[in-house]
């Protein structure tokens, strides 16, 4: 009996995951929208339960003032940021078509320095036309280009991430008012822990994604660097992907220190180019050793190579949005998956001691 109570609760599993499937399969042209609206109401989340808490009134009259706040704040970067990242994108990938020109020089100059010639024709003229590609405003954009060409779109997602900002809270009771009472109590502990796997992840990826983009963009100004500004914007975009990100945002930064040298500092661009690599990989050595442990802890529980493939296949099949959250997506299912088999085996399912309280701050 007990084999075939097992067997059912597979066959019910893997009925209930086939369903799921098609679902997600069927309605998946609402999955980025989705994504968006639940991003947006995460961000904004712990402002509201903070004001709500600090004047003490229902934080559903905080939502609106906060949101207006937040479409006011998205319409100013628009009007005004916008332009300006994409004009000095247009700039940088107009300068580094130039770059096969400086090809011979950089040879000639290497072979000074190291005494052997080094065949650098083909590698950087591959490495330049990838380059100039990704530095295209609509490569750079693609997110917010592709949600603004369709006004219905963009209506959906404010809707949407407004109600799930104001009534998340009533909506998480009724979705466990769906549980069968013996199993409700791990549902909510289930969602504790992914709550902490989504914030750990998410929130700590774009403050370490704006302060290598602050950092950098700093670095490049101080010694004169042309575009300064859509470098930083690169290389905080470009950091949530390992290794590969930060390679390619020092790789960019090199080719335009080599092309246009320095405004401000009176050196050779080869010297200039030296010292924009030491810049950036100072800054990703802090990164790696002291901000990413120190934001994130070792709550993921994912391999690094695990993590570089899920990333990587990702962006190049899904796009941009679900490479930012595939991680935390990644954590989650294997949480929910170590519950299932050790559930199943009549063993402790939770390998971690329970959270003292609920975390008012994220939903």
């Amino acid at each position: 009996m007990n084999n075939q109570g097992s067997l059912r609760q597979g066959v019910s599993y893997a009925i209930l995951l086939i369903i799921v499937g098609l679902l997600l399969y069927a309605y998946r042209v609402l999955l980025a929208p989705l994504f968006i609206s639940c991003l947006i109401a995460y961000l904004l989340y712990p402002m509201v339960t903070w004001l709500a808490n600090r004047f003490r009134v229902d934080r559903r009259r905080v939502v609106p003032g906060v949101y207006l706040l937040f479409l006011g704040i998205l319409i100013w970067g628009t009007i005004f940021l916008v332009p300006i990242i994409s004009s000095q994108a247009n700039q940088l990938a107009r300068e580094l078509t130039n770059f096969p020109e400086q090809i011979a020089s950089l040879q000639i100059d290497l072979e000074d320095l190291l005494g052997f010639n080094i065949p650098l024709e083909s590698l950087i003229h591959e490495l330049e036309t990838n380059l100039a590609k990704i530095l295209q405003p609509d490569r750079i954009f693609s997110v917010i280009l592709s949600a603004s060409t369709n006004i219905i779109w963009v209506i959906l997602i404010i809707i949407t991430s407004f109600h799930l900002l104001r009534d998340w809270e009533s909506l998480r009771e009724w979705i466990f008012g769906w549980v069968p009472e013996n199993l409700e109590p791990d549902f909510r502990r289930l969602h504790q822990e992914i709550k902490i796997i989504w914030k750990t992840y998410l929130r700590g990826q774009l403050f370490i994604m704006s302060i290598l983009g602050f950092l950098s963009g700093l670095g490049a100004a101080l010694i004169g660097l042309p575009g300064a500004l859509i470098l930083g914007f690169l290389a905080g975009a470009l950091s949530f992907i390992p290794s590969l990100g930060p390679a390619t945002a020092t790789a960019v930064a090199a080719m335009v220190a080599w092309t246009q040298g320095s405004s401000s500092l009176h050196v050779s661009n080869l010297s200039i180019t030296i010292i924009v690599v030491l810049i950036f990989q100072v800054i990703q050595i802090i990164e790696g050793l002291w901000l990413t442990p120190r934001v994130m802890g070792h709550r993921m529980n994912l391999h690094p190579g695990i993590i570089l493939i899920a990333v990587v296949s990702t962006l190049f099949t899904l796009g941009a949005l679900m490479a930012l959250v595939i991680v935390p997506l990644l954590g989650s299912v294997a949480l929910i998956i170590h519950y299932v088999r050790r559930k199943q085996s009549g063993l402790d399912p939770w390998a971690l001691p329970e959270p003292t309280q609920d975390d008012p701050q994220t939903p």
